[in-house]
């Protein structure tokens, strides 16, 4: 599939408007039925309107779900008529130079080009510009054009072993792309977290690889469940009757599931395949007056993704209002509703939901009384200099 958008950007302009308004192009893997697609972050940060072209010729258009800027993925949704087709991954854990690879994308436009060559090298660190590098990628001579960007990279059997990402400039030849292995981590982590109940299941999976076999295992589990008899070194099988063969297959079969739910594991061990029930948690939503500090700032991270510090009763005003007091952000989680929405370290959060946040208590009234995790939307006013601003997060069920 296709992806085609375009994105205001600062320039210098003879009128002195010092923007202007570029096209840009890209592609995508399909990684579930329902509309789920893995691109580049390059490829759809801040466009206005994310256009997609399907294979079959039909047009929609997507929005940004969630993203990783270190390794520029991104995850996109649309709304199918229909179930989609599903692209098979492969592994990227026994590669080798002069592998036969083959390229698809939508190279300057040329929709659904497909282009072949080899792996040329492997665990190539690329520089970007001053701020930002990638690392461990695949060097390819399979023709690789903008356009490319998000597009899978394939071996002979057509399975997935990378996500194409970037070009030499100026040379012929040289292209790269995220190994699949790498990549499908990075996939996994990104629908955990924009999961209504935020992956708080009180297990912890890794995926274990090898050149034919695949499968995710328990590497820790909570008391709780340890209580239903799930412990580490179990591997997951199915999900109620979705296989399971990574942990990204894992993540993707939960979306099916509501907070609350009650669902069916079935776990391997020592040989003997085993029932087991597990209850999705609801999401964080037990504020209580007097609830401790620390627990209200582990449900304002979980739920918007930041990490805030009370600044205190000192007040301070900005252009557009005054303010008795906030909380500094000293941390946000990459692909959070309050990432998304660029949200940054050192900001000031003085409101939620139309009210002032001054103090803890404040913060905790409004958070048990807007009954904040239940929410699909969050408007919070923060304040960056002097001048404040208002950014509405999306914290509901945005991959339902």
């Amino acid at each position: 599939m296709n992806i085609q958008g375009n994105k205001v950007i600062a320039s210098s302009s003879a009128d002195g408007s010092g923007k202007q308004t570029v096209n840009g192009m890209g592609s995508g893997v399909i990684i579930s039925e329902n509309g789920l697609i893995v691109t580049n972050l390059h490829v759809v940060q801040d466009v206005n309107r994310i256009e997609i072209t399907l294979a079959d010729g039909s047009t929609t258009t997507a929005r940004l779900i969630n993203f990783d800027p270190k390794t520029d993925l991104a995850l996109i949704k649309i709304e199918p008529r229909r179930k989609l087709p599903v692209i098979k991954f492969g592994t990227s854990c026994d590669l080798l130079r002069g592998e036969t690879v083959i390229a698809i994308g939508n190279p300057f436009g040329y929709q659904h080009t497909v282009t072949t060559g080899i792996i040329s090298a492997l665990h190539r660190n690329v520089p970007v510009n001053g701020a930002q590098e990638y690392e461990d990628l695949i060097q390819t001579n399979a023709d690789i054009n903008p356009g490319n960007s998000g597009g899978p990279l394939l071996n002979i059997e057509g399975d997935v072993i990378g996500i194409n990402v970037a070009v030499r400039v100026g040379a012929q030849g040289i292209g790269f792309a995220i190994p699949i292995d790498k990549a499908m981590d990075v996939i996994a982590d990104l629908v955990s977290t924009s999961r209504p109940d935020q992956g708080q299941l009180g297990i912890a999976l890794k995926d274990k690889r090898t050149s034919n076999n695949h499968f995710v295992q328990v590497y820790q589990a909570s008391s709780e469940a340890r209580q239903l008899d799930i412990q580490s070194g179990d591997r997951i099988l199915n999900v109620e009757d979705h296989q399971v063969g990574c942990r990204l297959d894992f993540e993707l079969a939960m979306l099916r599931f509501q907070p609350g739910d009650e669902i069916n594991l079935f776990v391997e061990r020592d040989g003997q395949t085993l029932p087991r029930k597990l209850r999705i948690p609801s999401p964080l939503n037990t504020v209580q007056s007097g609830k401790g500090r620390n627990e209200l700032v582990n449900d304002v991270w979980s739920v918007l993704g930041i990490r805030v510090v009370e600044l205190g009763n000192s007040p301070f005003t900005t252009m557009e209002d005054s303010y008795k007091g906030g909380f500094r952000i000293t941390d946000i989680r990459p692909g959070s509703p309050a990432a998304q929405q660029r949200i940054q370290t050192g900001d000031v959060l003085v409101g939620v939901q139309g009210y002032k946040t001054p103090s803890f208590d404040d913060l905790s009234w409004v958070w048990t009384n807007t009954n904040i995790s239940s929410q699909n939307q969050v408007e919070l006013t923060v304040t960056r200099g002097t001048k404040s601003y208002k950014r509405v997060v999306q914290t509901g069920r945005v991959l339902r």
